[in-house]
This record gives structure tokens, sequence and C-alpha cells, in this order.
């Protein structure tokens, strides 16, 4: 009943495309994963995924916000701010260059010390050339989503990328020319590289460079506001990279690569379940950003809400389904693997705590709670590392998903709290519910119509007393 309703509304298609192309993009990420993990051995195995979650983590830190500001501020169709946008572009392009700029200055550094370094610090200077190319590709994934240009956004990098890096990999090591892990992660970046020069050429075709002369120029005031949106923007991503990758880092560096390679495998796996989610994030909340716009709050709670159900569903039935197959699939990438098949359920709950709030994190970022938070997540985070830290050396793995599944859920508990405060909204699954566990909007409403009622018969006696004198 639920896929039958959205399929009714407006967006269901390119909603449809996006998870589609999410689960295409999850299911050639597993295919990359197993093939590098029988082309290599668990060692090297391990290096290129400690590489590739560098990379990746300083990829999302160092696009420094734009993808967030563009999203929030970029206007297309009704209303369109042709003259905002090239400024807002131009103020994009000048974070990113600065972004990229410093990636590949650190890069060049890198490769002249790595004598000095040991392994696998010796290889750094990889994944940091592969953050500048996954930094630009961040960017304009989201340039084109706002759009509603789906395959473009993510036919390149989840799709065309993935293929061509499976394909590339099984190659080389049937050829005998894939040495190691440092290769093979070689070979994925200049792969990614190739998919956002694809992206990037459509891009100039669309906007052309005009606006990084004087058209894209803009008031002080505005250049200002955008600034210290960026500076919470960029902070944020720290702390959602960190979320995301630093787990498999710390592993990597600290219990082996070996562990670190089952610790991905796993982590990916989970990731299945968010494809709902990530769904959501690329139709969904321009969508929903349209609704906020338009000043239709209801509107927006009901797309919220069904949305949100749905995600949480889809990825509970999918929890519950790794829950009885998760060792049979870990064995498919390594026999030893399966012995940590706890440590995949708990991952899982990750996952499916992370369907369960929906798209809030977003609603709070695109209506000005970035500030709110960052700080309660530097607060969470403290407590997060000394968890981290101490789970690991209590109980090693599983330590440290049960230290990761709490930071998730925390996270998403302080946003759901402020966006129910400022957009008098319910994102969590249950919105769809009624009466809403956490969050009576019917009462809300209510409260908030009758407070409307009250202040207008004010104005009118206030307003009769003045005519009367």
């Amino acid at each position: 009943m639920i896929l039958d309703r959205l399929r009714n509304r407006p967006g269901a298609g390119r909603f449809a495309s996006a998870f589609s192309s999410r689960l295409g993009s999850a299911v050639l990420s597993f295919l990359v994963l197993l093939v590098a993990s029988h082309a290599l051995s668990t060692q090297e195995y391990g290096l290129y995924v400690f590489l590739f979650s560098i990379g990746s983590a300083l990829g999302l830190i160092f696009v420094l916000g734009q993808q967030i500001l563009v999203v929030k501020h970029y206007r297309s169709g009704i209303g369109l701010d042709d003259r905002g946008n090239k400024a807002l572009l131009r103020v994009n392009a000048l974070w990113l260059i600065l972004g990229v700029g410093t990636l590949i200055a650190a890069s060049i550094i890198g490769f002249l010390i790595r004598g000095r370094l040991p392994a696998p610090y010796d290889q750094i200077y990889v994944a940091l050339i592969f953050a500048a190319v996954y930094a630009v590709s961040e960017y304009l994934q989201n340039y084109f989503r706002i759009h509603g240009r789906i395959n473009l956004s993510l036919t390149p990098r989840e799709i065309a990328w993935r293929v061509a890096s499976a394909a590339v990999l099984a190659s080389l090591a049937a050829g005998g020319v894939l040495y190691g892990g440092a290769e093979a992660f070689w070979a994925v970046t200049l792969l990614l590289a190739a998919a956002t020069a694809y992206q990037m050429r459509h891009f100039v075709r669309d906007e052309g460079v005009a606006f990084l002369g004087k058209s894209g120029r803009t008031d002080r005031v505005t250049r200002r506001q955008w600034r210290k949106e960026s500076y919470y923007f960029i902070a944020n991503n720290i702390l959602n990279s960190a979320s995301a990758y630093l787990e498999t880092i710390v592993i990597g560096a600290a219990l082996g690569l070996d562990q670190a390679a089952f610790y991905f495998v796993a982590l990916r796996i989970a990731m299945f379940l968010t494809l709902p989610v990530a769904a959501i994030d690329t139709v969904g909340i321009p969508m929903i950003a349209a609704r906020f716009q338009a000043e239709d709050v209801a509107g927006a709670q009901r797309l919220v809400g069904r949305l949100s159900f749905a995600s949480f569903a889809i990825s509970l039935t999918g929890a519950l389904g790794l829950a009885i197959v998760g060792n049979y699939v870990l064995v498919l990438f390594n026999a030893e693997f399966a012995q940590h098949h706890d440590v995949l359920i708990a991952l899982c709950l990750s996952a499916v705590s992370l369907a369960f709030f929906g798209p809030g994190s977003w609603l709070l970022m695109i209506g000005g709670g970035e500030r709110y938070f960052l700080i309660g997540r530097s607060i969470l985070f403290v407590f997060y590392l000394g968890l981290l830290f101490g789970l690991a050396k209590l109980d090693g793995l599983m330590g440290i998903a049960i230290a990761g599944l709490l930071m998730n859920v925390a996270s998403n508990l302080i946003a759901t709290v402020w966006v129910m405060r400022r957009w008098r909204i319910d994102n969590m699954a249950t919105a769809f519910l009624k009466p809403f566990l956490l969050f009576d909007g019917r009462r809300e409403r209510r409260r908030v119509q009758k407070s409307v009622a009250v202040d207008r018969r004010i104005a009118l006696t206030e307003g009769n007393g003045e005519a009367s004198a």
C-alpha cells in the first residue's frame, strides 16, 4: 500500500530511478570488493581498503561543504534566480579550488617523502589524489541532482566507475600484473577521474565558465553569509567522514590491515540497508525543500513521513535477511570473515537506525541548524572517541561496531529534536503512524491554530479600541 501511494506521487519516477541507481551502485560496489578480495592477499586487500577509507574521508571533508551549499541555495525552475545562481557557483568554485589544491599539494609532499614513511603510510599520497577527485565528484553529484538529472548525478560514479573498476581489477589480476593493494587503488583512482571528467564536461556545457568572472560577483553580505554556512558545513562534514570511515582507519592502524579488510567488507554489506535513505537524499530532499519554499508544511510532513516509513521498512526487512544469510555472504570474500558474523549484525542495526530517522540531518542542514548540529555532534564526538577506543580494547571489532551504533542514534536524535522545533515536522519512520510516538503533529497544529486565533482576537480588540478613541 505504501509503495502504491508513493508510485502515484509527483517525483516517484525520480525516486525509483535514484533507488535503482543506488541499488546498482551497492551491488557493483559489492562486486568490486569481491573481485579485489580474490585478486589480492588479505594483507594487500587491507591496504586497498585502508587507502580507500582515507581517500573517501578526505574527499568528503575537502569538498568544503559546497555540496550542501549548492543544494540549499541553488534555484531552478519556479523562482529561478540566474544571477544568484552564478554567484553561488563562483563561490563553490573558489572553495573547491582551495580544497582540491590543498590535497594535490599534500599529495606531492607525500610522494617526495614516501621513502621516509613506514608502510602503509608511504602510500598515503595516492589516497590524497583520490580524495581530490572524489571531492569534485561529490560536488557534481549534488549539482546535478538539484536539477532532477538523476542519471547524470549517479550513473558516472555509482554505476560506470564501479563496473569499470571490477572489470579492470579482474583483468589485471588475470594478466598477472596486479601486484598489490596500492596498484589496485591507483587503477580505481584513474577510473574515477575519467567518470568525474565526464560529469565536468556536462557541467561546463550547461553553466559555462563566465560565472568565474564579473557575472558571478555578489554583494559582501551574501558572501559573508555563505562563507559562514560553509564553515559549519565543513565542520559537519568532518564529523560525517569520521563516522563513516574513522572506524576502518583506526582498525587498520591499531588492529592490523587484515582486520580492517573484514570490517570494511562488513560495513559495505550493511550499507545495502541504507539504500532507501540514499534515494531520499538524492530525490526527496529537493522535493521537501520545494514544499518548504511554498510554505506547505503539511505537505512536507506527509512526504517525509511516507518516505521515512518506507525506507525503514525496506531496511529492516533487509537486516532480517542478512541475519540469516550473512555468514554465507562473508564467506564469499574470505572464509575467516564468517567468525565475525555478530559484528555484521551490529553494523546492520546501525544502518537500520539511520533509515528510521530518514532525512532528519538534511532537513536540519538546509533549515539553518548547522550551528546547533555542529555543537551537538562535537560534544557527542568527544564521548564517541572515548567509547571507540574503550570498547575497542574491551571487545575488539564488536566494541567498535557498538560505538558506531550509539553515535549514529545519538546524532540523529539531536537532529530530530531540532527539526521538530524548527519545522514542526517529525522525520522519524513512526511519523507515518497516528498518533506520532514522540511528537503529535495534530496536537501541535491545534495549539498553533489556537494561538493564532487568540492573537487575531487581541488584534481585533485593540483595533476596535483605537477606532473608538
